[in-house]
């Protein structure tokens, strides 16, 4: 994959929207392709790569979370301090109101669920990249909309 998204303002940054299974592989060691998802959160923390997701994003993260706590995958303390640390990044989260319409019309049209439809529809508004670490909505999507990427597939812009 070469550069992700659409440039800014400043030339060398790019952005894109990022969804909470990415993010999750940069505390959880036991995920898939946590190099590619660790390369892009270098990329963002050095100000190369602009990441913004829907409110969502928060909820989450909170909710997966809590789902490893509850399956013995992590800690409590652990589990809350992977919530902190991910919503303290300073991913841009963009509120859902302008994205309630093409959600729906997006999981209508592609059966998927309304929760990465809100993903997609925020990278279809902003006109980038939706950097996913779910496999399936990847393949999914593959042909169908390209601009869904898998994050095993990211190199730094």
């Amino acid at each position: 994959m070469g550069q992700v998204g659409k440039t800014r303002k400043d030339p060398v940054a790019v952005i894109a929207v990022v969804d909470a299974s990415v993010a999750l592989k940069w505390q959880f060691e036991d995920e898939e392709v946590t190099e590619p998802a660790t390369a892009l959160l270098r990329d963002f923390v050095e100000g190369r790569v602009e990441l913004v997701s829907p409110t969502l994003f928060a909820y989450e993260i909170i909710n997966a979370v809590n789902v490893a706590i509850n399956r013995n995958r992590i800690g409590e303390e652990a589990g809350y301090r992977a919530i902190v640390y991910l919503t303290s990044l300073g991913i841009e989260l963009r509120g859902f109101e302008n994205l309630i319409g093409p959600t729906f019309y997006m999981a209508r049209q592609y059966g998927l669920s309304p929760y990465d439809c809100a993903y997609m529809a925020l990278a279809e508004e902003e006109k980038c990249d939706l950097l996913t670490g779910d496999r399936e909505l990847s393949n999914t999507m593959r042909n169908r909309i390209p601009w869904v990427k898998w994050i095993g597939n990211y190199s730094s812009p």
